[in-house]
């Protein structure tokens, strides 16, 4: 069996579209992905439609960015109902407020000098949550940095001169709004923050049900300290390769972590205490 439970298409920030993610991913013999994009779900549907009759199982799933003072967690969701309009509206709510901080950030930019146009962010973006690696590109564009990660460096990145805060979700709503649409809820790439064993453990209380144990940059020591986190709070261990698109930021890795093959029972499993009755 192979895996993978976190990727990107252009129903958010990734350059594919989510039939292309499953060709990719039927190229490269995976058996179940899940489509993650940020705060939208429409990626989910043409997904599953795309990879009917063939080997691969399509999951409903999410990312949703939560950011608050000197905390910032990304929480993503499977199995959630893609038709529950209460997380549907939670959904367009973030993508509007998203829209809103692009337009913030261009601002900033402008008044540094790099004329980017929010027209094109939005040409980019497509029918996708706009998010600053729409802005980067359009920078590309013109030319102001000489690729998407020295955008962020020098402008866009959190502390950055054109920075402009998120949304602001605490990772307990996220959680809440996951299982209210029938869904699980797991803390994506850990590793990315300073302090991931204190936010585990205070989130698991507050119905987290699993941590992205496999992750590209999450190397061995890590793995083993996340799966006795797993195993003391209870928690699924998940994995994906977060891939958005192939060039080179390191994300041509679609497939590329080894997720144990019982993990998509184990998310059902645990999702059953959430769906609701017909």
């Amino acid at each position: 069996m192979r895996i993978d439970l976190h990727m990107h298409s252009t129903a958010s920030d990734g350059v594919y579209a989510p039939a292309e993610v499953v060709q990719m991913a039927l190229e490269r013999a995976i058996d179940v992905i899940a489509l993650t994009d940020h705060d939208n779900l429409a990626g989910i549907r043409p997904a599953q439609a795309a990879a009917a009759g063939t080997s691969l199982t399509v999951l409903s799933g999410v990312e949703l960015s939560s950011e608050e003072p000197k905390r910032e967690t990304h929480i993503l969701g499977y199995l959630m109902d893609v038709d529950y309009t209460p997380f549907l509206d939670h959904m367009a709510a973030m993508r509007e407020a998203r829209s809103g901080r692009a337009d913030r950030i261009v601002e900033k930019l402008n008044a540094l000098g790099l004329a980017v146009s929010i027209e094109r962010v939005r040409q980019i973006a497509g029918d996708g949550a706009i998010g600053r690696p729409h802005i980067a590109q359009a920078m590309l564009e013109k030319r102001y940095v000489g690729s998407l990660q020295e955008a962020f460096d020098r402008y866009i990145d959190n502390g950055g001169p054109a920075y402009v805060p998120r949304y602001q979700l605490a990772p307990e709503t996220a959680i809440a709004w996951i299982h209210e649409a029938g869904g699980v809820a797991v803390m994506a790439h850990p590793g990315h923050y300073a302090n991931y064993e204190a936010t585990i453990r205070s989130l698991a209380p507050q119905g987290l049900d699993g941590i992205e144990v496999y992750y590209p940059d999450q190397g061995p020591k890590l793995v083993a300290h996340l799966l006795v986190l797993a195993r003391e709070l209870d928690l699924i261990p998940t994995g994906g390769s977060d891939f958005h698109r192939r060039d080179g930021d390191g994300s041509a890795r679609l497939g590329s972590v080894n997720v144990p093959a019982d993990v998509p029972n184990q998310l059902r499993a645990r999702a059953a205490r959430f769906q609701r009755s017909a």
